[in-house]
Protein backbone atom coordinates (compact mmCIF):
# COMPACT_ATOMS: atom_id res chain seq x y z
CA UNK A 1 0.00 0.00 0.00
CA UNK A 2 3.00 2.32 0.17
CA UNK A 3 2.70 5.14 -2.38
CA UNK A 4 5.60 5.75 -4.73
CA UNK A 5 6.63 8.75 -6.76
CA UNK A 6 6.09 12.47 -6.33
CA UNK A 7 2.94 12.57 -8.41
CA UNK A 8 1.39 9.81 -6.34
CA UNK A 9 1.91 11.68 -3.06
CA UNK A 10 0.44 14.86 -4.50
CA UNK A 11 -2.64 12.91 -5.51
CA UNK A 12 -3.35 12.36 -1.81
CA UNK A 13 -4.23 16.01 -1.31
CA UNK A 14 -7.79 15.07 -2.28
CA UNK A 15 -7.77 11.91 -0.14
CA UNK A 16 -9.78 11.48 3.03
CA UNK A 17 -7.57 12.48 5.98
CA UNK A 18 -8.08 10.50 9.17
CA UNK A 19 -7.06 11.11 12.77
CA UNK A 20 -8.22 9.62 16.07
CA UNK A 21 -8.45 10.67 19.70
CA UNK A 22 -7.92 8.19 22.51
CA UNK A 23 -7.39 8.08 26.27
CA UNK A 24 -3.93 6.49 25.96
CA UNK A 25 -1.44 4.84 23.64
CA UNK A 26 -2.23 1.18 24.42
CA UNK A 27 -5.53 0.18 22.81
CA UNK A 28 -6.00 -2.71 25.25
CA UNK A 29 -6.23 -0.27 28.16
CA UNK A 30 -7.48 2.90 26.47
CA UNK A 31 -10.69 4.13 24.89
CA UNK A 32 -11.17 5.19 21.29
CA UNK A 33 -13.09 8.42 21.76
CA UNK A 34 -13.26 10.08 18.32
CA UNK A 35 -12.45 9.43 14.68
CA UNK A 36 -12.21 12.60 12.57
CA UNK A 37 -12.25 12.66 8.76
CA UNK A 38 -11.53 15.60 6.48
CA UNK A 39 -11.51 15.95 2.71
CA UNK A 40 -11.04 18.84 0.31
CA UNK A 41 -12.22 18.45 -3.27
CA UNK A 42 -14.96 20.74 -4.52
CA UNK A 43 -15.90 21.36 -0.88
CA UNK A 44 -14.31 21.21 2.56
CA UNK A 45 -16.03 18.26 4.22
CA UNK A 46 -15.59 17.00 7.77
CA UNK A 47 -17.08 14.01 9.53
CA UNK A 48 -16.80 13.18 13.22
CA UNK A 49 -17.44 9.71 14.66
CA UNK A 50 -17.95 9.90 18.43
CA UNK A 51 -17.87 7.23 21.12
CA UNK A 52 -21.55 7.63 21.97
CA UNK A 53 -21.18 7.51 25.74
CA UNK A 54 -24.04 9.46 27.37
CA UNK A 55 -25.41 10.29 23.89
CA UNK A 56 -22.29 12.24 22.87
CA UNK A 57 -23.23 12.25 19.17
CA UNK A 58 -26.55 13.94 19.82
CA UNK A 59 -24.89 16.42 22.19
CA UNK A 60 -22.58 17.49 19.35
CA UNK A 61 -25.26 17.52 16.67
CA UNK A 62 -25.53 21.31 16.84
CA UNK A 63 -22.03 21.57 15.35
CA UNK A 64 -23.43 20.48 12.00
CA UNK A 65 -25.33 23.77 11.70
CA UNK A 66 -22.19 25.73 12.65
CA UNK A 67 -19.89 24.02 10.13
CA UNK A 68 -18.96 27.20 8.28
CA UNK A 69 -17.91 28.93 11.50
CA UNK A 70 -15.23 26.24 11.82
CA UNK A 71 -14.16 26.53 8.18
CA UNK A 72 -16.05 23.57 6.71
CA UNK A 73 -18.71 23.54 4.01
CA UNK A 74 -20.27 20.48 5.63
CA UNK A 75 -19.79 18.77 8.99
CA UNK A 76 -21.51 15.53 9.98
CA UNK A 77 -21.54 13.97 13.45
CA UNK A 78 -22.12 10.21 13.79
CA UNK A 79 -21.88 7.56 16.51
CA UNK A 80 -18.57 5.71 16.42
CA UNK A 81 -20.08 2.37 15.40
CA UNK A 82 -21.26 3.86 12.09
CA UNK A 83 -17.66 4.29 10.99
CA UNK A 84 -17.45 0.61 10.03
CA UNK A 85 -20.21 0.80 7.42
CA UNK A 86 -19.12 4.20 6.11
CA UNK A 87 -15.45 3.19 5.84
CA UNK A 88 -16.35 0.69 3.10
CA UNK A 89 -16.86 3.69 0.81
CA UNK A 90 -13.38 5.12 1.39
CA UNK A 91 -10.60 4.30 -1.06
CA UNK A 92 -7.70 6.73 -0.66
CA UNK A 93 -6.84 7.65 2.94
CA UNK A 94 -4.03 9.72 4.47
CA UNK A 95 -2.89 9.68 8.10
CA UNK A 96 0.05 10.86 10.17
CA UNK A 97 1.67 7.82 11.79
CA UNK A 98 -1.50 5.87 11.08
CA UNK A 99 0.28 2.60 10.31
CA UNK A 100 1.73 2.44 13.81
CA UNK A 101 -1.05 4.09 15.82
CA UNK A 102 -4.40 5.09 14.30
CA UNK A 103 -5.19 2.01 12.22
CA UNK A 104 -4.11 -0.61 14.80
CA UNK A 105 -6.01 1.28 17.51
CA UNK A 106 -9.17 1.36 15.39
CA UNK A 107 -8.77 -2.33 14.50
CA UNK A 108 -8.54 -3.26 18.20
CA UNK A 109 -11.80 -1.49 19.07
CA UNK A 110 -13.59 -2.13 15.76
CA UNK A 111 -12.21 -5.52 14.60
CA UNK A 112 -14.41 -5.48 11.47
CA UNK A 113 -12.15 -2.73 10.14
CA UNK A 114 -9.23 -5.10 9.54
CA UNK A 115 -10.87 -6.29 6.33
CA UNK A 116 -11.65 -2.74 5.22
CA UNK A 117 -8.11 -1.48 5.78
CA UNK A 118 -6.81 -3.97 3.23
CA UNK A 119 -8.90 -2.28 0.53
CA UNK A 120 -7.58 1.25 1.17
CA UNK A 121 -4.78 3.06 -0.61
CA UNK A 122 -3.09 4.51 2.45
CA UNK A 123 -0.50 7.26 2.66
CA UNK A 124 1.20 7.48 6.04
CA UNK A 125 2.64 10.99 5.90
CA UNK A 126 5.05 10.26 8.75
CA UNK A 127 6.61 7.23 7.05
CA UNK A 128 6.37 8.15 3.39
CA UNK A 129 6.93 11.93 3.47
CA UNK A 130 8.27 13.32 6.76
CA UNK A 131 10.91 10.67 7.46
CA UNK A 132 12.43 10.82 3.94
CA UNK A 133 12.59 14.63 4.16
CA UNK A 134 14.34 14.37 7.53
CA UNK A 135 16.80 11.83 6.11
CA UNK A 136 17.58 14.26 3.27
CA UNK A 137 18.27 17.01 5.82
CA UNK A 138 15.25 19.06 4.73
CA UNK A 139 13.39 18.78 8.06
CA UNK A 140 15.60 20.03 10.87
CA UNK A 141 13.18 19.63 13.75
CA UNK A 142 13.84 18.13 17.21
CA UNK A 143 11.36 15.34 16.39
CA UNK A 144 8.74 14.39 13.82
CA UNK A 145 5.69 14.55 16.05
CA UNK A 146 2.59 15.99 14.39
CA UNK A 147 2.34 19.04 16.66
CA UNK A 148 6.07 19.76 16.25
CA UNK A 149 5.77 19.86 12.46
CA UNK A 150 2.55 21.87 12.58
CA UNK A 151 4.37 24.50 14.63
CA UNK A 152 7.61 24.34 12.62
CA UNK A 153 5.85 24.73 9.27
CA UNK A 154 3.47 27.41 10.59
CA UNK A 155 0.28 25.44 9.96
CA UNK A 156 -2.52 27.56 11.47
CA UNK A 157 -4.82 25.97 14.06
CA UNK A 158 -8.09 27.28 15.45
CA UNK A 159 -7.18 29.62 18.33
CA UNK A 160 -9.47 27.83 20.77
CA UNK A 161 -7.33 24.66 20.56
CA UNK A 162 -4.00 26.02 19.31
CA UNK A 163 -2.17 25.23 22.57
CA UNK A 164 -3.81 21.86 23.23
CA UNK A 165 -1.95 18.56 23.25
CA UNK A 166 -2.93 14.92 23.58
CA UNK A 167 -3.13 14.96 27.35
CA UNK A 168 -5.70 17.77 27.12
CA UNK A 169 -7.87 15.58 24.89
CA UNK A 170 -7.84 12.87 27.56
CA UNK A 171 -8.78 15.38 30.24
CA UNK A 172 -11.67 16.74 28.17
CA UNK A 173 -13.05 13.27 27.49
CA UNK A 174 -12.92 12.43 31.19
CA UNK A 175 -14.82 15.63 31.97
CA UNK A 176 -17.54 14.44 29.62
CA UNK A 177 -17.42 10.84 30.84
CA UNK A 178 -17.59 11.62 34.54
CA UNK A 179 -19.12 15.10 34.77
CA UNK A 180 -21.31 15.26 31.60
CA UNK A 181 -19.50 18.49 30.68
CA UNK A 182 -20.84 19.27 27.19
CA UNK A 183 -18.48 22.24 26.76
CA UNK A 184 -15.52 19.92 27.29
CA UNK A 185 -16.93 17.51 24.71
CA UNK A 186 -17.37 20.31 22.18
CA UNK A 187 -13.79 21.49 22.73
CA UNK A 188 -12.55 17.94 22.23
CA UNK A 189 -14.51 17.71 18.98
CA UNK A 190 -12.97 20.98 17.76
CA UNK A 191 -9.52 19.70 18.69
CA UNK A 192 -10.03 16.46 16.76
CA UNK A 193 -11.34 18.27 13.70
CA UNK A 194 -8.44 20.72 13.75
CA UNK A 195 -5.93 17.88 14.01
CA UNK A 196 -7.24 16.22 10.88
CA UNK A 197 -7.67 19.47 8.93
CA UNK A 198 -4.13 20.50 9.87
CA UNK A 199 -2.82 17.12 8.74
CA UNK A 200 -3.88 17.97 5.21
CA UNK A 201 -2.32 21.43 5.45
CA UNK A 202 0.84 19.79 6.74
CA UNK A 203 0.98 17.53 3.69
CA UNK A 204 0.73 20.63 1.48
CA UNK A 205 3.66 22.22 3.32
CA UNK A 206 5.75 19.06 3.11
CA UNK A 207 5.09 18.78 -0.63
CA UNK A 208 6.22 22.40 -0.99
CA UNK A 209 9.31 21.51 1.00
CA UNK A 210 10.09 18.68 -1.40
CA UNK A 211 9.83 21.11 -4.28
CA UNK A 212 12.21 23.49 -2.52
CA UNK A 213 9.85 26.41 -3.15
CA UNK A 214 7.45 27.91 -0.64
CA UNK A 215 9.20 26.55 2.44
CA UNK A 216 12.79 27.40 1.50
CA UNK A 217 12.88 30.12 4.14
CA UNK A 218 12.24 27.55 6.85
CA UNK A 219 15.38 25.53 6.17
Amino acid sequence: MAPSGKRHIEDYLDAVFLDIETTGINPAYSELTLIALYQEDAEKKARLYVNNLHGAAETLRYLEAEAQEYGYDTLTVCPLEQFVEHADFLSRVATYNGEQFDLPFIAHHLPQMRRVFRTWQHLDIYIHVAMPLRDLGLLRTPNLKLKTLISYLHVPRHPSVARMRGEDAVRLWNQWKHLYNSEALATLATYALEDVRCTRLLLERLIDLRRGSACDSLL
